[in-house]
């Protein structure tokens, strides 16, 4: 393969489901594209990563939009789809915007991206809000799952537009240490916030056990065959992790073998899966 931007990007493209020949026409195929890529998210949100609208029409160039009955319309019906079937973990990750995980991969991304400590440890330490505690505690209560109109009165916060946004906000703070996940009923439309810990320990319990470079290999073991090519800086960027940590991982793959480094005009310094 020559070593150009406009190559790298067409197999990058073919490969995420986003030509007319790889296209992914239903949440059979959605499946199916996340389990070999690791990580994709819900809508455009990083050149870096895979995503589902590009993937459904098969057009890298296709634009999010608020419409039902658009692309991007049809696109988020499958939240419901793929959380019913459980296809994978999601939550928000890539940019603190929604994003699914392969479940193999999922005990590397929470070591990289969680905060492993539990939730009142957090408070205690003055790293969680009051608001952003009191959520957690009612999601421990209730078994660890609640809908959202049940979890902001379990939580205190009542109706009203200060007391939504107050909401949003802990919600947000629990979000991005991944204490969160989102999951879907087969019985209601209603998309329901899991603690992660108790949603899914065994995960939890394997991402203790991790060490940063085993995580982090297996992020880009999963990440680089199918991205082609990896652009160091902005991908840990988007990902929320440590650039010197991912350049060190992909040099690893480099020297095993599987990968080489390269400055390519038009992307820059870049390491090339082999």
């Amino acid at each position: 393969m020559a070593d150009d931007a406009r190559t790298l990007l067409a197999a990058r493209q073919i490969n995420w489901g986003q030509s007319a020949q790889t296209r992914v026409p239903d949440p059979v195929a959605a499946t199916a594209l996340i389990e070999r890529v690791g990580i994709a998210t819900l809508y455009p949100v990083s050149p870096e990563l895979p995503d589902l609208l590009h993937a459904y029409t098969g057009d890298p160039t296709t634009k999010s939009d608020s419409h039902w009955d658009s692309p991007a319309g049809h696109v988020y019906a499958w939240r419901w789809e793929l959380g019913r079937r459980e296809a994978a973990f999601y939550t928000a990750i890539v940019r603190g915007r929604p994003t699914l995980v392969a479940w193999p991969l999922l005990p590397s991304v929470l070591h990289l991206r969680a905060d492993l400590r539990s939730p009142e440890d957090l408070y205690a330490s003055g790293l969680l809000s009051e608001g952003a505690a009191r959520i957690a505690r009612a999601l421990d209560g209730a078994g660890g799952v609640l809908g959202t109109g049940e979890l902001r009165q379990a939580a205190g916060f009542p109706t009203g537009k200060e007391q939504r946004a107050a909401f949003l906000k802990a919600v947000a703070e629990l979000d991005a240490r991944l204490l969160l996940a989102k999951v879907f009923s087969p019985d209601d439309e209603d998309m329901r916030h899991a603690l992660v810990a108790t949603r899914y320990p065994e995960a939890l319990v394997a991402a203790r056990d991790l060490d940063p470079t085993a995580a982090l290999d297996a992020l880009l073991a999963a990440y680089l065959p199918n991205a082609v090519f990896a652009l160091p800086g902005p991908l840990a960027k988007h990902l929320g992790l440590e650039a010197g940590a991912v350049r060190a991982g992909l040099d690893r793959l480099v020297a095993a073998g599987t990968a080489a480094s390269a400055t390519v005009a038009g992307l820059g310094e870049c390491t090339i899966w082999r």
